[in-house]
């Protein structure tokens, strides 16, 4: 009976912690799951914002096929989230001519924001940007942005693709972000292949989440 005692007392303990590991478990799962849903980001609600607040454009040649021409944007990145930080990576900007033909290109920072901070950044296009690879331009778009140049005006659109992390203590979720920004029209000054525009009410670009 005697030898009988440890092993007994030995098995009790071993299923005890075994079921006092198991709702552990259970209860940091069940916690996990609250946590998540708590604080994960909201389709409904997209923490992140984007403001276009400038367009500005300098040396704009179509005859050299608009290798010299440079366009600054200015760009308002807003995380409206008072829990989530958020962390955009680097990525690759192009910016389009009436929404459809790509003619530049620009290389932006990763940057990382906190809850409830914001950050203003200059998007600059131009052919550097692009590397070797520059976007090819069809001659009809040359000649459509010609024309527009002549009347004083040319319609541009930005295009973007993130990826963006948001983070809250060891929770994190990691999306695919397209934002659809709105057309932008510059005004020129007649002879000098320069013009741009600050607008008066920013201009929203819609952010939806990608899986």
């Amino acid at each position: 009976m005697g030898d009988g005692e440890p092993k007994s007392y030995s098995s009790n303990l071993q299923l005890a912690l075994t079921i006092l590991g198991t709702l552990t478990g259970m209860v940091i799962l069940i916690v996990g799951i609250t946590m998540a849903s708590k604080y994960a980001p909201k389709p409904h609600q997209q923490p992140l914002i984007l403001k276009i607040h400038s367009i500005s454009m300098s040396g704009l040649n179509v005859s050299c096929f608009l290798t010299s021409t440079r366009w600054d944007i200015t760009v308002l990145f807003a995380n409206r989230n008072s829990v989530l930080e958020m962390s955009i990576h680097s990525f690759e900007s192009w910016l389009y001519y009436n929404y459809s033909d790509p003619i530049s290109c620009a290389v932006v920072e990763a940057m990382h924001l906190g809850p409830k901070k914001q950050r203003l950044v200059e998007m600059q296009f131009n052919s550097a940007q692009c590397g070797e690879e520059q976007p090819y331009v069809d001659d009809w778009v040359l000649e459509g942005i010609k024309g527009d140049e002549e009347r004083g005006e040319i319609r541009f659109a930005v295009g973007m693709k993130l990826r963006v992390s948001y983070r809250t203590g060891i929770l994190g979720w990691d999306y695919d972000l397209k934002p659809d920004c709105p057309v932008l029209d510059v005004e020129l000054l007649p002879g000098t292949g320069n013009g741009g525009v600050t607008f008066d009410h920013p201009k929203i670009c819609l952010v939806q989440f990608r899986n």
